[in-house]
């Protein structure tokens, strides 16, 4: 049998005095949360679940009986989404370029919510120079991924470093241990201390790199990462793909993607500015945007 790990990330609390301030604000119903990046390589697939309140300590919940309706610019209903599991609502068409997008989901119990986006255009990845290098005996893969950039518009960029395989683990089946097969697949930190990378600092480590174009629009750009060996988890021989993926995002998931890492920053500060995620759902919260991808393999 094989099975699939799925990683998910959980949002940390943020931190405060010993002060205690009672709550005296409206506790307010819960909402749709709709969270879906699409791009023109996979047919649509959004997940739904709902909101806390600030004062519910219970976990985040999805939603099953939704309705979910992709439409075009005329109002025209594209396709509707049928159920799938743990949230996740798909469909079999795929998102094209030049068509703006409307989705509006509503459920039982809840406002309806709708959000507007599109796919950005593409990008393509003209070379990528690799080496190894040793720093205080540490070993390092570093890359040079240079990059087409369209001109003309405003593009937004995140890049990131991925990995997986199959591999052979040990199981506690309730009488004795077992082998199984397990499929990983894992985001490989990188160094972002290119100062073209708006999370950027000195032997800062990140999950990925986001920019903009607005010192190069429409030329040849040429980013600089770094992945430390150790965090392959794997050697490389034993993976089935190692890869960098670069993406070209709309505004939307570029300031959802900045503000979610100035919200992490601020986690657990107490001195921090308080941060709030951006959201682009009407009615609700979450992220409906689009992306183009481009994939270069490192094995």
């Amino acid at each position: 049998m094989k099975n699939i790990i799925v990683y998910i990330l959980a949002i940390a609390t943020l931190s405060s005095c010993e002060k205690v301030i009672p709550f005296t604000g409206e506790v307010t119903q819960p909402k749709l949360v709709v969270n879906s990046l699409f791009d023109a390589e996979n047919s649509w697939n959004v997940h739904i679940s709902q909101s806390l309140s600030v004062i519910d300590t219970g976990n985040l919940s999805i939603v099953e009986n939704a309705s979910v309706l992709i439409k075009d610019n005329q109002d025209n209903i594209i396709e509707t989404l049928l159920y799938d599991s743990m949230g996740r609502y798909s469909g079999s068409a795929f998102p094209q370029l030049g068509q703006n997008y409307r989705i509006e989901v509503s459920a039982p119990g809840f406002n309806s919510v709708s959000s507007e986006n599109n796919l950005p255009s593409p990008i393509t990845i003209s070379n990528v120079d690799t080496s190894t290098t040793y720093i205080n005996s540490e070993q390092r893969f570093e890359m040079s991924v240079t990059i087409n950039d369209p001109s003309g518009i405003s593009n937004y960029y995140l890049i990131s470093v991925h990995a997986g395989g199959w591999f052979e683990e040990e199981f506690w089946n309730g009488n004795s241990w077992s082998i199984d097969t397990v499929f990983y697949d894992f985001t490989v930190p990188i160094l972002v201390d290119d100062p073209t990378f708006e999370n950027y600092g000195s032997n800062r480590w990140e999950n990925k790199g986001i920019f903009t174009d607005i010192t190069f629009d429409g030329q040849t750009k040429t980013i600089d990462i770094a992945i430390d060996s150790e965090s392959v988890e794997a050697k490389p021989t034993d993976l089935d793909f190692f890869e960098v993926r670069i993406y070209n995002i709309t505004q939307a998931a570029y300031l959802y993607n900045k503000s979610y890492d100035l919200y992490m920053n601020a986690s657990g500060n107490p001195f921090a500015q308080p941060v709030q995620v951006y959201s682009n759902i009407d009615g609700g919260f979450g992220l409906f945007a689009g992306s183009q991808l481009n994939v270069f393999s490192i094995l």
